[in-house]
């Protein structure tokens, strides 16, 4: 009897190390995901303003001003704009060289660091 105590403990021992080594930890795990932010007004420029070597125009009521350059390392590069209350606006080119402002908000840059 005791033999079968001890076998039958020893199962769900075994048994409860098992299934606690399958669940998922509720650590935070590493990410390759590292999105970087780096200021980049001198990039763009508005359309009153006299063309300059390296500038694309950007057609926003908040000028050319807090523009940023996103950088999740993915291949490519995105542009926001953060408007005077705080919210940020993404930066679509419509037209080779013509960037315009997108009237809804994002959360997307406040997801990475700034470099």
């Amino acid at each position: 009897m005791r033999s079968t105590v001890r076998n039958g403990l020893a199962v769900a021992a075994i048994t409860a190390a098992g299934l606690t080594a399958l669940t998922p930890s509720a650590a935070a795990q590493p990410s390759m995901y590292n999105p970087v932010i780096t200021p980049c007004n001198h990039l763009f420029r508005t359309p009153l303003e006299a063309p300059r070597t390296g500038t694309d125009v950007y057609w926003s009521p908040f000028g050319a001003a807090d523009i940023v350059c996103f950088d999740a390392d993915m291949g490519g590069v995105g542009f926001y704009q953060r408007d005077p209350w705080g919210g940020w606006h993404r930066m679509n080119e419509l037209s080779p060289g013509h960037f315009f402002y997108e009237v809804v908000t994002s959360t997307v840059p406040d997801q990475a660091t700034w470099g």
